[in-house]
């Protein structure tokens, strides 16, 4: 790979959820507003053609990709559910942009690499964070003599062999990235679109709405979690101030109104916590705000009474199991279901709206303790509850267990459409099918969050549509066991919204 190309022009390729006939997730890709900066900086020339955001066919990517003229292109999606619309992305570019250098980022990629390098379309793979991997490899292909075998985090394919050079190395002074710009697309239209019926906790009620982390890492060991892969396990936190003026920014710029943080453990550290929202609190502004997931374990009475009075409306936890075996033995999840009922009684206390998410369906759980879990969830009585089936993602414990026990299908594989979706179970044992599965979940969700009247009202809350919305869902819920979308206002079917 000798010689030096020039790279003056990059462009981020956003692939379009909807095609294939797949569920929409009208949300921009997070990694996009933070590259953006961090390549303008360094000079380069920056475009965004999100393909989801503006609803594009393949047609209109190629128009814009022609018109563009990128030296070099970035495509990250979703999740990897949308493997196939990523890889007919990086066809596009290659068809469009001959010249172009193709560079795949994002969890899909960094979950399988090897995977994503077998598509001759994609020249490169950045994994996990990119935010200095990416310019590291763009000035590397710019040199007459390119040094790629010194950049961890990256993988290519060099004398007909992959290489793969591992994550070595996490950002650790997260407050010297600069504040992400959301100026390249189409920002009111998500941001101007509130999210309904989505899931883990992503469903808000007022715009302009953001997202953001205030660290990244998580030092727990989950055994269904592949967060590590992208983001380390040990936590490494922005300070109060850098996250303050990235708000000062989403509300004096953007007219943010309401914002989700969505950090894998934002109270790790409760002085800085308790700084970040007080700071939220003396600015008086008019935003509103929550978390798409907390620890319960590291919560307490004055602590969430201050997140009240600062404009928090709602809080997700995640109890996963209701049975004490399950969590400790084959979840390794730290905390205790006392820790969740003094969170829920606490939340009704503050009238803080509470989601509780959980998983069934593990190796080596039994159908009484997912009846364990389901009991524990209606002892709860959060506002909401989801119930998600244990799935296997590339590089988890989870995922080695399965396949060590035979207990997936023969014919399994990543890149189809079943593999993935918290809806959709794959894992099967002696203790149970996965129809069983399915009917368990979808009717133990609708047993517990409608059984009432007013339960049926504070489902509505958290998860805003009308009485006849509701009744719909639910019927087309059964229906389909789980496996339905619900129209959103911006015009596309969201995720599932019970499974989280």
């Amino acid at each position: 790979m000798a010689g030096a190309r020039q790279i003056e022009r990059f462009l981020f390729l956003v692939p379009n959820s909807r095609w294939f006939g797949k569920r929409c997730w009208m949300w921009y890709a997070p990694a996009v507003p933070l590259l953006v900066p961090v390549l303008r900086r360094r000079g380069y020339d920056v475009a965004v053609l999100e393909a989801n955001i503006d609803d594009l066919t393949q047609d209109q990517v190629r128009a814009r990709l022609r018109a563009y003229g990128p030296d070099a292109v970035g495509i990250t999606n979703m999740s990897l559910e949308y493997w196939r619309q990523a890889h007919l992305c990086a066809r596009l570019a290659k068809e469009e942009a001959p010249e172009s250098v193709t560079i795949m980022g994002g969890v899909h990629p960094t979950a399988l690499p090897e995977r994503v390098l077998a598509d001759e379309h994609v020249d490169f793979v950045v994994l996990s964070e990119g935010e200095r991997r990416l310019p590291a490899l763009l000035e590397a292909l710019r040199s007459n003599t390119p040094d790629l075998a010194g950049i961890d985090g990256l993988g290519y394919r060099a004398g007909g062999k992959l290489r793969l050079q591992p994550p070595s190395e996490w950002l650790e002074d997260l407050d010297s990235l600069p504040l992400p710009d959301y100026t390249l697309f189409d920002w009111r239209k998500v941001m101007g679109t509130a999210q309904a019926g989505a899931a883990g906790g992503m469903c808000t009620k007022r715009t302009p709405v953001c997202a953001t982390m205030t660290s990244r890492g998580c030092p727990y060991r989950c055994c269904f979690c592949a967060g590590w892969r992208t983001m380390g396990r040990q936590i490494r936190a922005r300070s109060p101030a850098h996250v303050l003026r990235e708000i000062d920014m989403l509300v004096n710029e953007y007219g943010v109104r309401e914002l989700v943080f969505q950090d894998d453990e934002m109270y790790f550290d409760r002085p800085r916590a308790v700084a970040i929202i007080e700071g939220i609190k003396t600015r008086n502004y008019d935003l509103i705000w929550k978390n798409s997931n907390l620890a319960a374990w590291r919560m307490d009475y004055e602590l969430l009474k201050l997140m009240k009075e600062s404009g928090c409306y709602q809080v997700v936890m995640s109890p996963e199991s209701g049975s004490a075996r399950v969590l400790k033995q084959i979840i390794h999840k730290p905390g205790s279901k006392q820790h969740c009922r003094d969170l829920a009684r606490w939340c009704k206390e503050l009238d803080l709206e509470l989601a509780a998410d959980f998983v069934i369906g593990f190796p080596g759980e039994t159908w009484d303790e997912m009846r364990e879990t389901a009991a524990f969830a209606e002892e709860l009585d959060a506002d909401a509850v989801k119930f998600a089936v244990a799935t296997p993602f590339p590089g988890t414990e989870l995922f080695e267990l399965a396949v060590k026990r035979g207990l997936l299908p023969a014919d399994f594989d990543f890149y189809r459409d079943d593999a993935l979706g918290f809806a959709n179970p794959v894992i099967e044992t002696e203790e149970f099918t996965r129809q069983e599965l399915r009917m368990f979940r979808c009717m133990e969700w609708d047993r517990i969050n409608f059984k009432t009247k007013a339960k049926a009202e504070r489902y509505r809350r958290i998860n805003p549509m009308s009485e006849r919305q509701l009744a719909a869902f639910r019927r087309d819920t059964r229906r389909k066991l789980g496996l339905h979308f619900v129209e959103q206002p911006g015009g596309c079917g969201s995720v599932e919204p019970e499974h989280g």
